[in-house]
């Protein structure tokens, strides 16, 4: 007898509605990579078809009451992909910005900014590098960090010229870089033109006799008041560039001003509206290069839509030593060619490593900052007062340096240092929880002594912490 085994018939699969909406999106993005203009008539198209299949969906039936509140901008930002992390899972990428090939300094990198995204806390940090920041290595040679491109590019190619800023800026920031993205100053214009222009609150007033002329054979006077000040694309330029009559480290904080103010002019007027990404995406795909994926800029945007700039940080380097970020020192021209440039103080990246873990890994400590005083318990004249300069070229808000004292006024001395803390509260086992714990725990790294709650929590207008150096305080 012969025996056989009956097989159910194999169902036509259900329809996959959302993967087949996901492939024909990013077809669409697929095709505007390609850079052919008529398939920006397709994305619309896609587009309206969706919006339409959409109502019809709603209107037969009313299957899709979740969709009331459906927006194309969300479901774009939908299909963005996991952006690399290092260990802390934080995304590293190196922004530059350059001249192009029409405008004076042909490839030489005019901007270097390190940006650090905190997914989980939703906070971002930009470190600025100095252009004229000195550069060793035997891999790339050794000149100032704005010459990487130029030098490299013919012997390791575009990609390899542009990896080499991830990997000094690494060395710079002791951070693992993903990324990279570089825009040459054409874009920057047609980016913020596309916008309708950016508002920037200007500092200081500007007046520079010296910005160079469309035709770099000479200069034009560029002068700007102090105030928010509304600027299309050309202004914007000459705001970011000038650097004549002020300094290399003025101009950096002008250009995350600038990058701030694109970030809200783009996020206010809708940037992903059709008529606008046309508009950009036509400024963009000519001069920029990254090695971002299409995805990955997705993820980006999808961050960048719900972002506090409360949560942000940004940061210059610079050679003044009496305020924050000053790590770096102007070595004399005869050792570097005739040349001017900044190399860290030291001689040695220690300093900026400590100075960059704070930025990038204690946001908090500088996006909340405390009232900090130091109090000198050591027979040392000046001991706090060289403590507090450090630690103001770190950032911490020194609001008060002194000698320590005891009830009746008189000189107090201890042996070990100490870290009192002027607020807490007692949670339900009897602990003893300090409000600025973050700020505690970066000043670990700084004065080694016990945390020490006050003997009770004190009023908001007094200082927060009080750090007291004990005879074992190593003075920097």
């Amino acid at each position: 007898m012969n025996s056989f085994r009956t097989r159910k018939i194999r169902q036509k699969p259900p329809l996959r509605l959302g993967k087949k909406l996901k492939d024909g999106i990013l077809g669409c993005f697929r095709f505007i990579i390609s850079g052919r203009k008529r398939h920006w008539s397709y994305v619309f198209a896609f587009l309206l078809l969706l919006l339409g299949a959409l109502v019809v969906f709603k209107v037969t039936g009313g299957l899709y009451r979740a969709l009331q509140d459906f927006e194309p901008e969300d479901m774009v930002l939908a299909l963005g992909s996991e952006l690399k992390q290092d260990e802390y899972g934080y995304t590293n990428m190196v922004l530059l910005g350059d001249g192009g090939h029409v405008r004076d300094g042909a490839d030489l990198i005019d901007t270097i900014m390190v940006a650090s995204i905190n997914l989980a806390g939703k906070t971002v940090s930009i470190f600025s590098i100095p252009r004229d920041y000195y550069v060793w290595s035997d891999e790339y040679g050794d000149a100032k960090i704005n010459e990487l491109y130029r030098n490299n590019k013919n012997r390791m190619g575009e990609e390899g010229a542009f990896d080499a800023f991830k990997d000094v800026a690494g060395q710079v920031t002791n951070l693992d870089i993903h990324y990279y993205a570089r825009v040459d100053f054409n874009a920057f214009v047609d980016v913020v033109d596309s916008l309708g222009g950016i508002a920037v609150d200007v500092k200081e007033p500007i007046y520079d006799p010296y910005y160079p002329n469309e035709t770099d054979d000479g200069y034009t006077v560029f002068e700007m008041d102090a105030g928010l000040q509304e600027m299309d694309g050309e202004i914007a330029l000459k705001f970011v560039r000038s650097r004549k009559t002020t300094s290399d480290f003025d101009r950096a904080a002008r250009q995350q001003q600038v990058l701030m103010a694109i970030q809200d002019k783009a996020l206010s007027s809708g940037v992903l509206k059709a008529n606008t990404v046309k508009k950009l995406y036509q400024s963009l795909k000519d001069n920029v290069n990254t090695d971002l994926t299409i995805r990955e800029m997705i993820a980006m945007a999808s961050f960048a839509k719900n972002f506090d700039r409360k949560n942000m940080v940004s940061k210059v380097i610079h050679d003044d030593p009496s305020r924050d970020g000053g790590f770096l020192y102007t070595p004399e021209r005869k050792y570097y060619n005739g040349q001017f440039v900044l190399v860290p103080d030291g001689d040695n990246m220690d300093f900026l490593h400590q100075y960059a873990d704070l930025i990038f890994h204690h946001q908090d400590v500088l996006i909340n900052p405390v009232r900090i005083e130091i109090l000198n318990a050591t027979k040392e004249a000046g001991v706090a007062r060289l403590a507090a300069s450090h630690l103001n070229r770190f950032g911490f808000d020194i609001v008060d340096v002194d000698n320590l004292f005891d009830e009746q006024g008189g000189r107090k001395y201890v042996e070990k240092s100490f870290i009192r803390y002027n607020h807490w509260e007692v949670d339900a086992e009897g602990n003893v929880i300090p409000r600025d714990q973050s700020t505690l725990d970066a000043l670990s790294n700084f004065v080694k002594g016990e945390f020490i709650p006050s003997s009770q929590s004190q009023p908001e207008d007094e200082v927060d912490i009080s750090i007291v150096l004990g005879k074992d305080y190593e003075i920097y």
